[in-house]
């Protein structure tokens, strides 16, 4: 099991690409943008609470 790092409370960020995560899910959104950017079509979205 990966470590919490403390992060259980912050935003995560996944990229998309058509309905389906191909990155993520990280906390740093710039990351996330940068991944995303690299791609066309690619967005970033926040993963949803309570997802586990």
């Amino acid at each position: 099991m990966g470590c919490a790092c403390g992060n259980k409370n912050k935003t995560q960020y996944e990229v998309v690409e058509n309905g389906r995560r191909v990155f993520g899910p990280t906390p740093y959104k710039t990351t996330a943008d940068s991944v995303a950017s690299r791609v066309a079509g690619r967005t970033v979205r926040e993963v949803e609470k309570g997802a586990n």
